[in-house]
């Protein structure tokens, strides 16, 4: 088994998990105590999961491009059903503490002040859940970045290759074109001296032919 199928097998064990104690913490409502141990165990188990996600992209850098895309696609998957449990647990606590609040309050005027506070919590949980959403998103988009990266620069460097062989084979071709050149001129050089050593005999025959006569 591979380290991200590790990672795999462990965030859906999590994931299980955290959707168990979210449903647990639904049906105890009426029960704050319970209500408050499932709270802290959910709110670490999805921080674990989130910490998990990340070693899980950390993980997805180390492969080549064809198995970082399918990877990149799960993790991206994952992050969804993440935020899905998110959404899902803080509307839950909502819930949980506008029935804990109305159950302990008599007169309409507070039951109305309490309500008011509760929009206004449940307006800021929006808020912090629609900011959570775009971090994901902008994690998305910056794993595509990275992903797009990692391919040019495996381009950059099949290119680098096919310059350094092009420069070796323009090396070797420098060196044929100059050991031609020097044979050349050997050649010409000793064309040069059979010429010279012609001529002398010829006109050494021509002097003994002169003074013979």
């Amino acid at each position: 088994m591979s380290i991200f199928d590790a990672y795999d097998s462990e965030f859906t064990s999590l994931s299980q998990d955290i959707s168990r104690n979210i449903s647990d913490f639904k049906a105890n409502m009426a029960n704050s105590e319970k209500c408050s141990t499932i709270n802290r165990h959910v709110d670490a188990l999805l921080l674990q999961a989130g910490d998990l996600l990340k070693q899980m992209e950390v993980e997805v850098r180390s492969h080549n491009s064809a198995t970082r895309k399918v990877l990149s696609e799960k993790v991206n998957q994952y992050k969804r059903v993440l935020s899905s449990l998110r959404t899902d647990f803080g509307k839950a606590k909502e819930e949980a503490e506008r029935n804990n609040l109305f159950a302990g309050t008599k007169s309409g005027e507070d039951r109305q002040r309490l309500l008011n506070t509760n929009e206004k919590l449940s307006r800021q949980n929006d808020t912090i859940l629609a900011a959570q959403r775009t971090v994901a998103e902008t994690e998305d988009v910056a794993m595509d970045i990275t992903n797009e990266l990692g391919r040019n620069r495996e381009k950059i460097e099949s290119s680098r290759e096919k310059v350094r062989e092009f420069t070796g084979m323009t090396d070797t071709a420098r060196r044929l074109i100059n050991s031609m050149s020097r044979r050349e001129v050997q050649q010409k050089m000793i064309m040069g001296f059979i010429a010279a050593v012609l001529v002398a005999a010829i006109c050494i025959v021509i002097w003994f032919t002169s003074i013979k006569k």
